[in-house]
């Protein structure tokens, strides 16, 4: 079957989806339940998907484990519902005492919002727990955020940032590292924000208007982000790549590039677009070393690379290392404190798009839905463990924060209910409820309808 999405192969695309969504379906799922066993609720059913059964068994505690046919979610019917969104029973009479105490509805409100709040904590959690890993084996970036050089046509050139600059805030929220800036920029295409520098003792704020920059990926994917138009990666050698011309040339780990042939470079990016030019062109480069200056000749590599629209091109290349700081062990504690901090921002980060999106700054067309997700996990998985696992920790909080959306029928839902519930000291009546879940069912569906043409209308076969 032919590639219509750009994405690996149609089968490796399903199987990539199912493996995302099953788990984190079922550690949502497993929240809910766990914590109502905690409380002493019975489960009628545990299903991973909705409408028809496929396969099942019933445990002993007569609860009913059940793959279902549409893999799109899944749902746990605790003793005392009517129906798998957890609508209100309308009647319990026929129970004896002993099974009317293991309904869900007659429980305390406080743990029925536990149990519903359990299963967006536990995609939370996962996120945290992802995030903490990969600090724990990569370690953390630590770079000072200063201003080594600059891009063509950068914004921050423009205001009059200078190299040497160092960023303090932007906006006001304290800039401490490089990691730091994408928050205050890459959401904020064409916007100006107050960008404070320190520079030579003296503070200065420069507003500066953010490029609309449209990057794509090697899968064709685009997203247009803000951005500064600043390199903070000082042109350092740090390793080398390979057969390297740079390292037979006599370079060394820890020289200092300040010029390719004429071209004085304050920044790696300011080699890395010189050096692009020249594929198998003889040049020299000049780098400091102990306090002294070494012009070394060499000749540039050409090295065949495939664009994301699949065009070939030879740039060149002198295998060089460099980048933006240097990565620091960290130990569990700490990283678990950055799985943390990172989980927050990414929530942070959802809460803005959906802001821009409601105030007109961002198209609806954003918005995605299960097939682009599909497309996305094929992707992903096809760049091996570490970035699946990494998307993964990514779609998990996504269900996590959609959850917790105040609409009737997702866990939001029920838990404005219940905030209603401890405002009023009494529950809403059964039919309010019911037209609540209804409408927010409808609100769902429509959503995801929306969502699906989105994705349709961005595969290339439609001309996306």
């Amino acid at each position: 079957m032919p590639d219509l999405t750009g994405s690996p192969n149609l089968l490796t695309t399903i199987f990539a989806f199912l493996l995302l969504l099953g788990p984190l379906v079922l550690i949502h799922e497993l929240g809910h339940y766990l914590v109502g066993r905690l409380f002493g609720v019975k489960a009628n059913a545990f299903s991973i998907g909705f409408g028809k059964e496929i396969a099942g068994w019933t445990d002993r505690r007569g609860t009913r484990w059940k793959l279902s046919m549409l893999p799109l979610g899944g749902y746990v019917q605790f003793a005392g519902d009517m129906n798998p969104a957890s609508a209100p029973s309308a009647a319990e009479d026929g129970l004896s005492p002993e099974e009317r105490a293991q309904t869900f509805h007659v429980k305390p409100l406080w743990q029925r919002a536990l149990i519903v709040f359990a299963g967006p904590l536990t995609n939370f959690l996962l996120c945290v727990l992802i995030l903490a890993a990969f600090a724990w084996f990569n370690g953390k970036l630590v770079a000072d955020p200063d201003v080594a050089g600059f891009s063509q046509h950068s914004a921050a050139q423009a205001a009059g940032l200078e190299v040497g600059d160092r960023i303090l805030a932007i906006n006001g929220a304290k800039i401490g590292n490089v990691a730091d800036i994408d928050q205050h920029t890459s959401f904020y295409p064409g916007k100006t924000v107050q960008v404070t520098v320190r520079r030579d003792g003296q503070e200065l704020t420069l507003p500066t208007k953010l490029a609309a920059v449209e990057l794509s990926d090697e899968f064709g994917n685009k997203a247009t982000l803000g951005d500064l138009g600043i390199d903070f990666a000082a042109p350092l050698v740090s390793g080398f790549y390979g057969d390297s011309p740079a390292r037979a040339a006599g370079m060394e780990v820890g020289d200092r590039i300040v010029a390719v042939g004429d071209v004085g470079v304050t920044s790696f990016r300011q080699v890395q677009d010189v050096i692009v030019a020249i594929p198998g062109k003889q040049t020299t480069v000049t780098v400091m070393r102990r306090g002294v200056a070494h012009v070394l000749p060499l000749t540039v590599a050409s090295q065949s690379v495939t664009d994301a629209k699949g065009q070939s091109h030879t740039i060149g290349r002198i295998g060089v290392q460099s980048g933006v700081g240097r990565l620091e062990k960290v130990g569990a504690v700490e990283a678990l404190g950055l799985g943390v901090d990172r989980s927050f921002m990414i929530v942070g980060n959802m809460i803005t798009g959906i802001r821009q999106i409601i105030t007109g700054d961002r198209s609806m067309r954003e918005l995605g839905g299960p097939i682009k997700m599909a497309k996305y996990s094929g992707e992903q998985f096809s760049l091996g463990w570490g970035s699946f696992v990494f998307f993964a920790g990514m779609i998990s909080i996504n269900l996590a924060f959609i959850n917790l959306l105040p609409i009737p029928g997702l866990d939001g839902g029920h838990l404005a209910f219940y905030a209603a519930e401890l405002v009023r000291r009494k529950p809403l009546d059964v039919r309010s409820q019911e037209w609540a879940i209804r409408t927010g069912v409808a609100f769902v569906l429509a959503l995801m309808l929306f969502v699906t043409v989105n994705d349709l209308a961005s595969l290339p076969i439609f001309g996306g």
